[in-house]
């Protein structure tokens, strides 16, 4: 269902006149509202900046552009949009004129679960491990359609666990697209304007501002490592080998799962997170060509989930026998 035209009036109204109360999240490009109906139905409204008019236009019709082109389980479904001018008189150099305020917002479904960021734990507290697994899947899903289930792909370039969204089962939903862009040709490239987020950007970027869908693969990985391991997850990941790391995510993971799980399907849980761990940490590879690519990892991932499947099968056929 395509978006909905919005008047600014009604998205003052629903958000008590944009209030602090109402402020969800803010980012470089604008700020989230809370929105909400005379009928209750809710949703989100992120009203973009005012300050530079070029960049602004351009930014809104990007990300309005490549949102109307996305339809997925775990990318947020845009609702509504607005794109109003407002004229105001205001005085300049001891004369009245009338200035033109250019009103951008995008209004997307409301996700009670709220950013992955606030989700965010080591391997002893906060979720539990089926739930962080749920999430890295999801958001898998949401990249490899992004980069496989479009032509031209789109690239986020701007993954990072305050652009995933989660429902109230915990869905995550890949959000923010204010920043990527379509590759219709060469899938490398070298660009100048600045985008993503220091701590999820690959080295080739940093130092010589190279864009490929393996940017994307580089955040990912960063983000499966703060989901596995918390938000020092990456930053703990660096100050040992890779075996190490992955050893020390295990045992942890191994003394919360224990409590819950034993036998083969404790391993099968074990054998998951040791698996999500050694993908996440090939995606943060240095060398770009080493990364794997968004098919192989869900094959990988789908794969864990399939064996996990098997075994509680087994268990539950042999407890009812």
């Amino acid at each position: 269902m395509d978006p909905t035209d919005i008047t600014f009036r009604l998205l003052e109204e629903i958000t008590d006149g944009f209030s602090e109360e109402r402020k969800i999240g803010q980012g470089a490009y604008g700020t989230v509202y809370k929105g909400e109906f005379r009928n209750g139905k809710e949703i989100a409204v992120k009203m973009l900046h005012n300050d530079t008019l070029g960049f602004d236009d351009k930014q809104f019709e990007n990300e309005f552009q490549n949102l109307m082109r996305l339809e997925h389980p775990n990318i947020v479904r845009l609702v509504a949009y607005c794109y109003e001018t407002q004229h105001k008189y205001a005085e300049y150099k001891g004369r009245i004129v009338f200035a033109a305020i250019i009103h951008r917002a995008l209004c997307f479904e409301y996700l009670t679960g709220g950013s992955l960021e606030n989700h965010l734990s080591d391997e002893f507290h906060g979720l539990d491990w089926p739930t962080r697994f749920k999430i890295i899947k999801g958001t898998c899903e949401g990249l490899k359609y992004l980069h496989e289930g479009l032509k031209p792909p789109i690239y986020h370039l701007d993954l990072k666990p305050g652009n995933i969204l989660l429902d109230k089962n915990m869905v995550p939903k890949l959000a923010d697209f204010g920043l990527s862009k379509l590759f219709t040709e060469e899938k490398t490239r070298v660009t100048q304007t600045p985008i993503g987020t220091v701590g999820y950007l690959p080295p080739e970027y940093i130092e010589k501002n190279v864009l490929s869908n393996k940017l994307d693969i580089f955040s990912l990985g960063v983000v499966m490592l703060n989901v596995i391991a918390g938000p020092r997850g990456r930053s703990r990941s660096a100050e040992m080998s890779s075996q190490e790391f992955t050893d020390l995510v295990l045992g942890n993971w191994t003394v919360r799962l224990q409590a819950t799980w034993n036998g083969s399907s404790l391993e099968a849980y074990r054998q998951q997170v040791k698996t999500c761990t050694e993908i996440a940490l090939k995606c943060v590879e240095i060398d770009r060509h080493k990364r794997p690519n968004i098919l192989d990892i869900v094959n990988k991932i789908n794969e864990t989930e399939t064996m996990i499947g098997k075994v509680i099968n087994i268990v539950t056929g042999m407890f009812f026998f």
